[in-house]
This record gives structure tokens, sequence and C-alpha cells, in this order.
């Protein structure tokens, strides 16, 4: 336990009282804010070598903590506060005077109830930190905390969301006896451990072996050492829960096991489709909730998606059947701390495969439209593009190149196409979509302008959100005179000038202007947007976002040379 005197004073304000944990990862806190006259809770980290030095690091971990702190959600602890002082970064949280789940699970498994009171409050959190870009990374049952609220009912609580990459990376040493790191260890997802990009379902691997131990009292992984719990995790050597726990509903035991598949592609591919597969799978269902989870505020990185046709609408419309759609990978593919030393010591003990060489990539400092080649894999790089950035807009390529729809005329098109794209990979479309480029017109049918990206309300049947994009190097909200073309869209709306909203890539989608009039503007903008004060932001750089430009048009072109020479087959 750290010895940290009493009274010390954080940031001028926050007074030390007690320490309440502390281990490799770094040391809690209870604190006394003297300003608000209120219990906190301080939380410090063992930062990563470079952070100290390296005010990209340092932005990143801001940048995060910013987003973590604009959740309002009952079951994630809320951030109070922030910074940064001598001795390393450090978050003010919330005080939660309760207990872990590890140790509630200790004195007995969860029966059914208790289970479905726990699994709802968990995955509604996963829900609305996915949606805001954020995955955990570190989930087990030292991170959940479960306290009792005055009513009497349980509230469960997920700590050190979206922060877990920011501790210390351990050495092979720091690995034996080190229980924090075995917890890990016991939830780890398999792509983690191969280093591969991690997403939504990465989480949902982790409640899938926290709800194994929920309802069981066993970790789902055996093991005595951590190397036999890592075969364990990627040989997935799981023994069926149905096994443990033969009370159990079926439905119960293969929504846990589908969970914990080791293939992402076979779970649940958001905490959303978890919890709607939960409910008709518990013979007393779930309880009713009035949460609302707001539309994200920064759109994240995602690779390959499709997305799906929108909904026709017209007036009142009914809500559109489910569209088939791949599972989303919406969000920044973060490594985990421990993985590294993982990779770098125990897997090397196994044999296992080499992995395919990628193609070799050239750097060249200029280029003309006509000489860069067309292919599937980029291997012709500008030099201003971080290599390290390279394998995210490689998946930006592959997920816009094949879109029927935008004709990629301008910087900003890809910049909105790509918002529309992650929004909608994260929501549910009963619920809110995404629409790109739609056009407003007079009662002549003449153009008076565009809207680039909506947020739209499919169960209230209305618009929430208008975004204009900005792509810029020189990101300034005060300079950007995209509001003015917000509020020449709303004031149209408002004096009836505007009569019909088209959506360009669907003839039969029209928008009544009266669907708009609650609309609330926002701007959108490129790396940086959300430091420079704007209301979200996709992570690509202006220059990135040229260069892409030009390879799409390319692939258009291309694309349509193949179909103008390509032989017609003779009717059967």
């Amino acid at each position: 336990m750290d010895n940290r005197p009493r009274n010390e004073l954080i940031a001028g304000r926050y007074e030390i009282r007690r320490a309440v944990g502390s281990g490799g990862a770094g040391a809690v806190f209870q604190a006394w804010d003297t300003q608000l006259q209120r219990f906190v809770a301080v939380k410090r980290w063992k930062p990563l070598e470079p952070i100290a030095d390296d005010p990209a690091g340092t932005e990143r971990l801001w940048r995060e903590a910013m987003t973590l702190a604009a959740i309002q959600h009952p079951n994630i602890l809320t951030i109070h506060d922030y910074g940064m002082d001598d001795e390393g970064p450090y978050v003010i949280t919330e005080f939660v005077d309760g207990e872990t789940l590890d140790q509630c699970i200790k004195r007995g498994p969860f029966d059914l109830a208790a289970f479905a009171d726990a699994a709802q409050q968990t995955l509604e959190a996963l829900i609305a930190a996915h949606q805001a870009g954020l995955i955990h990374r570190d989930l087990k049952p030292q991170n959940i905390m479960r306290t009792r609220l005055p009513s009497g009912a349980w509230q469960y609580k997920i700590l050190d969301f979206g922060l877990a990459r920011f501790v210390t990376r351990p050495t092979l040493q720091s690995l034996e006896g080190n229980t924090s790191i075995y917890g890990s260890i016991l939830y780890i997802a398999p792509e983690q451990l191969r280093h591969q990009p991690l997403d939504a379902r990465t989480d949902i691997y982790a409640m899938g072996c926290l709800y194994y131990y929920m309802l069981s009292g066993r970790n789902a992984v055996e093991g005595d050492t951590i190397p036999a719990l890592i075969t364990s995790h990627l040989e997935h050597r799981i023994t069926p829960l149905a096994q443990w726990r033969p009370d159990l509903p079926p439905a119960i035991c293969d929504w846990v096991m589908k969970a914990m598949a080791f293939d992402p592609d076979s779970r649940f591919a958001t905490a959303a489709a978890a919890l709607a597969a939960l409910r008709p799978a518990l013979p007393g269902g779930l309880r009713q909730t009035s949460i609302r989870i707001t539309p994200a505020v920064r759109p994240a990185t995602t690779p390959t998606i499709v997305i799906p046709p929108p909904p026709v609408i017209t007036g009142a419309v009914p809500l559109p059947s489910p569209p088939r759609r791949a599972a989303p990978r919406w969000l920044l593919p973060l490594g985990v701390a421990i993985a590294g030393a993982i990779i770098g010591t125990v897997w090397l003990l196994r044999p296992r495969p080499e992995p395919a060489a990628p193609p070799p990539a050239a750097t060249v400092t200029s280029w003309r439209d006509e000489s860069l080649p067309v292919e599937d894999v980029i291997s012709l790089w500008p030099g201003s593009i971080a290599e390290a950035r390279r394998p995210l807009v490689q998946q930006y390529f592959e997920q816009l190149r094949d879109l029927d729809g935008p004709k990629w005329g301008s910087i900003g098109t890809v910049l909105e196409t790509l918002a529309g794209l992650q929004y909608n990979a994260r929501h549910n479309p009963r619920e809110s979509r995404a629409f790109c480029n739609l056009t407003y017109h007079n009662a002549t049918g003449r153009c008076l302008g565009e809207i680039d990206v909506v947020i739209w309300n499919v169960a209230a049947q209305r618009a929430e959100i208008v975004y204009e994009a900005v792509v810029s190097d020189q990101l300034n909200r005060k300079a950007v005179s995209s509001r003015n073309q917000i509020q020449r869209f709303i004031d149209a709306v408002k004096d009836g000038r505007a009569v019909r909203i088209l959506y360009p890539y669907d003839a039969t989608l029209k928008f009544e202007p009266s669907q708009f009039s609650q609309a609330r503007p926002a701007i959108l903008g490129n790396q940086g947007a959300l430091a420079a004060g704007f209301d979200a932001e996709v992570d690509i750089t202006r220059f990135e976002t040229d260069y892409l430009q030009r390879r799409l048009i390319d692939w258009r072109k291309a694309k349509q040379a193949r179909r103008k020479t390509a032989p017609v087959r003779p009717a059967d």
C-alpha cells in the first residue's frame, strides 16, 4: 500500500485522505475535494516511459479522458478531473464505496435473477462507452464495483474505461506473482494476445469470461501458469457452462458461450446485440430501462464494414427490418499493456505459422494522378503519411472504395462518408441512423444547399443533429464559415423556403422539412477537431483525406473501365 502523506494536495484542490489500493499499475486514494466539499477517488498510473516526454502521447491520454468524462452513465465511473504532475498522470473520479465483483463472486455463484441484473447494467455501460468510441481492453471482476442504492437495489459500475493502456508495460519478471496481471490474463481475448486490431467484440469476449465466472464460480480458462492460461485462450479450452450449471436455462448457457467465441465474427457484434439476445433467453426477461444513449461525440476509426441500405422515410413510415451487415469493427486498434510482454516472451514458447508478408511499400515525395497504380492493397505511399498510419488509411480505402453512391468530388465527401459509416456501424438501425450529403430544395426544385451529415432518430422520425464537415490543417471553430451554411439551412426550414429534402443515393428517400425543426447544429472535423472545439471528429488528417480521395477516384475509374471492357455473356 502506498504510504503517501495524509493531507497532500493534488492540483491545489484534492486532499489525500487515505490509500484505497495499489498494485503494479498504480495506486488509488480517497481524497477530499476542498472546493465542492465531497469525497473523490484519485487514481495514479505508472505511465509508459515515453508519455511524460511525448506531447502526442500526453494529448492522446487527455483526449481519451475527455471522451470518457463526457459519458454520463450510471454504470460507468464518472470522471471529474484529470491532469499530470511530476509523479505522472492522474484521474479524479467519483468515490464508490462498495465491493468489487470479484469479492461478490467469491461468496458463491450468482443466481439467475442477480446475474440478469448485473449483465444488463454492465452491457448498458458497454453500449454507452462503445458508442463514444472507447473500448475497455481490461475488463475483469476487479474492474467492476457493486454498491447499494438507497432503494436497496444493487448498482454496478465499470472502472478504468479506456485508460488501461496507459499503465507500465510489464516485463517477464514482473509477470511472475503479479495477481493483477494474472487476473487480466483470465479475461483477455485471443486477438489481444495476437496483437490484432481490437473492437467492441474484444470487450464482449472479456464480459463472456466474466459472466461465465459469475454463474459458475470458476474461471473459463484454467492453468497454473501464465503460459498455460494463454494456451487455454488460444486453443479455446473452455468447458461448456452447462456442465457446471445444469440448472440454468440452456439459452443462457449458449448466450454466454457465444459471447466467448474464439472467432470475433462468431460473437455478438455489439453490446446492444448481446443485450437484445439476452432478453428472450431469460424466463422473466429484463427490466425496462429509461436510460437514453446519446449519439457518439467522437466517431472512431473502423476497419472494413458494409453500410446497409437506408430506410425509405416519407412522413410517418414503419421501422425498417434489420438489414444484414458485417460485424462492426469500429474502434481504435489499441493494444493492451500486457500484450507486448506476452507476445515477446510467452507466445514465443509455442510454434506458430509465420504470418503472410505484407506487400512491399514504396515511399514517394510527389506524384501525378496518373502515376498512382490501381491496386487492392496500397503499396505506394507519400512520405508525409507516417508508416504507423498507413494500415488505418488502407482500412478506410477498403471501406469506401466499392460504395456506389459518393462521387468523391471533394475531400469533404470522404470525411462525411467515413463519419456516416462509423456512426451506422455502432448503432442499431431501428433506433438511429446517419445520412450523408442530403440536399434541400425550394418549390421550383432548385437546390438551396447541402447538409453534410444528419443523425436521424428512427423511432421519433426526426433529425437530431445536422453536421457540417470541415477538413483543414488549421482547425479553428471560431473561423469555420460552415456555421453559416448550417444556419442557412435552419433559416430555410423556418421560413418555408425548403420544401423538400432529398438523399442523393436513393431517389425514393424523401424527408419533410418539419422533421428537421428540432435538429441541433454541429461541426464535424478531421483529426484534432475535438481539441479545437469542434463537436465531433474522424481520425484522419487533411493530407490523408486528400490522398485517399485520389485513390478512390482512380479506383472508381478503373472499375468503370473494367465494366466497359467485360465480355457480354450470351443469354441461355
